[in-house]
C-alpha cells in the first residue's frame, strides 16, 4: 500500500512540476467575464438581423477589438476598465433594443401575411420598426466612438495600423 501511495505522490509531484513552465507563460486573464461572453455571443447572433451596419463601423472599431489588442496598444488598467464598462452598457442596451425590434418585426410580418394586408397599419408599424432599427444602430455606433475617445492619439494611430 505504501508503494502505491509513494508512486501516486511521485506522479502528482511530477505533474505539478511539468505544469509550472506553462503556468509561468500563461496568458493574462481574459478581459471578458463568462457572463459578458455569453451576452456578446447572443448579441452577435441577433444583431445581424437588427442593425443596418453603416460603413462608419469600419473606421470606429468596437470595444472587443480594442480589448483583444490591449497589450499591443499598451492600454492602462483604467482604460481597460472604462472600455469594458462602455461595452457592457452597449451590449445590454442593444439586447433590450433587439428584443423590442423583434416584437415589432413579428407584428409587421403577421400583418403582411394576409392576402389583403391593412397597408395603413402596416406602414405605421414598419415606420416604427425602421426608426427603432436606426436608433439601435446609431446607439451602437455611439458606443464605438466612446471607446475611441478612451484611447490616446498614439494608441489610436497604432489601432489604425492593426485593422
Amino acid at each position: 500500500m505504501t508503494v502505491l501511495n509513494a508512486r501516486s505522490l511521485l506522479v502528482l509531484a511530477m505533474g505539478f512540476i511539468l505544469c509550472l513552465p506553462g503556468m509561468a507563460k500563461a496568458a493574462p486573464p481574459p478581459y471578458t467575464s463568462p457572463e459578458m461572453a455569453k451576452k456578446l455571443g447572443q448579441f452577435r447572433k441577433e444583431a445581424g438581423g437588427t442593425f443596418i451596419v453603416p460603413q462608419a463601423f469600419g473606421t470606429h472599431p468596437g470595444a472587443t477589438f480594442v480589448l483583444i489588442h490591449a497589450k499591443d496598444l499598451g492600454l492602462s488598467d483604467k482604460q481597460i476598465k472604462k472600455i469594458r464598462m462602455i461595452r457592457r452598457e452597449m451590449v445590454n442596451r442593444s439586447l433590450k433594443q433587439i428584443a423590442r425590434i423583434d416584437k415589432i418585426r413579428a407584428r409587421y410580418l403577421d400583418l403582411m401575411k394576409s392576402p389583403n394586408p391593412p397597408l395603413r397599419k402596416a406602414r405605421k408599424v414598419y415606420m416604427k420598426l425602421t426608426r427603432l432599427m436606426a436608433m439601435a444602430t446609431f446607439d451602437h455606433l455611439t458606443g464605438h466612438v466612446k471607446v475611441g475617445k478612451v484611447l490616446t492619439k498614439d494608441q489610436w494611430a497604432k489601432l489604425k495600423s492593426l485593422q
